[in-house]
């Protein structure tokens, strides 16, 4: 069996093997080539990310309709505009209030209550955002969240992602990974940053797939600055051994991406759990 095949490559190989075979499912899906797209099982049934994030079906949208045609609004408010994008997640959502030319939060808040009203979900649900201390869910991500962004002074360096991360950190509500996603949005504003394709915030997933890779046990604690240096590694080993096709459009988001998603193919192939979301990849 082809699983068998898999069980015995070295972890280094298994994850150019997933690397590999996850971005040929994307290539076929999308020239319309007939189901199955891969013959690997748990590609097949279970959902797993591109590799490459702003390929995804709501980054995608995010790109197209968010981003791309709102470069002249004021930096804060595209700041904000991946704040929200990120947070709700959800392009629906993000249609009812519209992109933020200015502040308005209150005009936002009550388009998402309305719509949440009308028997429609707000919140996609790969991120988890939860109510502050009982507050509305949408109260709190406006009023907490975002709000804490648009106030934030001096958070934008044009030269570097890693020191904007950073600076974005202090925004409330904002951990490593999450603060990764918004900066890693902002990129589409300014594609200057240096260190964007080799650099990334480490996020739970990341860690355990680090932690795979390198043949540690799954919940060894990993700081950000020994994550930063193994991903350096990963990616100056793993480059030569993939399609430049691939990797030239690859950020340090999406090699930090797919060690998430290596973790997730992981747990699978060794009965260890499967991921939450299945996917009808196996037949027509």
């Amino acid at each position: 069996m082809l699983l068998d095949k898999v069980k015995k490559l070295h972890q280094f190989d298994r994850y150019l093997y997933w690397v590999g075979e996850r971005e040929l499912v994307r290539w076929n899906k999308e020239e319309h080539q007939p189901k199955p797209w891969t013959n690997d099982p748990i590609l097949q049934n279970y959902r797993f990310c591109n590799v490459v994030r702003m390929e995804d079906k709501v980054s995608r949208w995010l790109l197209q309709n968010w981003y791309e045609p709102n470069t002249k609004v004021e930096l804060i408010l595209r700041l904000v505009a991946c704040g929200l994008a990120r947070f709700i997640n959800k392009p629906s959502s993000l249609e009812v209030i519209g992109f933020p030319t200015k502040w308005e939060p209150e005009v936002w808040k009550e388009k998402l209550r309305k719509h949440r009203d009308e028997g429609n979900t707000i919140f996609n649900s790969a991120y988890m955002v939860r109510g502050n201390n009982g507050i509305d869910k949408i109260e709190c991500v406006i009023d907490y969240y975002v709000k804490s962004l648009y106030e934030l002074r001096n958070w934008y360096h044009p030269g570097s992602m890693k020191s904007t991360w950073e600076n974005i950190l202090e925004s409330f509500g904002m951990g490593s990974f999450m603060a990764g996603q918004v900066v890693a949005d902002f990129y589409w504003y300014h594609r200057g940053w240096k260190d964007a394709k080799v650099w990334s915030p480490m996020g739970p997933g990341s860690r355990r797939g680090m932690n795979r890779l390198m043949g540690r046990e799954v919940k060894y604690p990993v700081r950000q600055s020994r994550f930063e240096k193994e991903l350096a590694a990963l990616i100056e080993q793993a480059t030569p051994k993939l399609s430049s096709l691939l990797t030239n459009r690859m950020l340090g988001i999406d090699w930090q991406n797919t060690l998430c998603e290596f973790d997730k193919y992981e747990r699978v192939l060794w009965g260890e759990g499967r991921p939450k979301s299945n996917y009808a990849g196996a037949y027509e």
